[in-house]
């Protein structure tokens, strides 16, 4: 992406965001490296929607964490794919905020009211009003067992803040994936999309 494409790409992104179409605002990233058949994902997940049966978060992770075995790339975490929802799909594997985003959108479709938690360190979701864990195979997690994943991820000592357990809207989600795309940039010396995250965190700013 260069140029005018970028302004352009980055305001779909925030239009996206603010319709809350979180799969398709993912799928926008991930063709910023490479082509992408969104139409293929999106079916997927409706596939993987149609399959649910039920309205609480066991619905969802017998369909998306047993049946298909997707949950967090541990020997992996840094690896680029793991951010976007045709590879997370295809590998099985992702990281906190993919596969959040894959349990909101199938859980959705399902019927399932689904929420965001931007944790810090740790991203999670509401899945029919429980807490759960999509990166740990959808495992439903209390206050305690949440501070012990923002240790995990950030280190120091087990701690957790009731504010950080308030639903998050779109924009904020696809704010994070981009924070999280940004980090991966700069440790890779990648100039040109760390200037492409800029333009996408200036259009949802807009």
């Amino acid at each position: 992406m260069s140029g005018v494409s970028d302004v352009a790409a980055a305001t779909e992104l925030a239009d996206l965001a603010a319709a809350d179409r979180l799969a398709e605002a993912n799928l926008l990233l991930a063709r910023s490296h490479r082509p992408v058949d969104t139409e293929s994902v999106m079916g997927r997940i409706s596939e993987l929607a149609a399959r649910v049966e039920g309205t609480d978060h066991l619905a969802l992770r017998r369909v998306i964490a047993i049946a298909e075995g997707i949950g967090g790339n541990v020997d992996d975490y840094d690896a680029l794919d793991n951010h976007f929802l045709d590879s997370v799909l295809a590998t099985r594997r992702g990281i906190p905020i993919s596969l959040s985003v894959l349990w909101i959108e199938v859980g959705r479709r399902a019927g399932i009211e689904m929420q965001g938690v931007g944790m810090p360190g740790h991203f999670l979701v509401y899945a029919g009003g429980q807490l759960v864990d999509p990166f740990h195979y959808g495992e439903a997690i209390g206050f305690d067992e949440a501070a012990l994943l923002v240790a995990e991820a950030l280190g120091g000592p087990p701690r957790a803040d009731r504010s950080w357990f308030e639903p998050v809207d779109g924009p904020q989600i696809v704010r994070r994936m981009l924070r999280n795309l940004e980090r991966l940039y700069e440790q890779r010396g990648d100039g040109r999309r760390l200037e492409w995250v800029a333009a996408c965190l200036e259009a949802l700013a807009a």
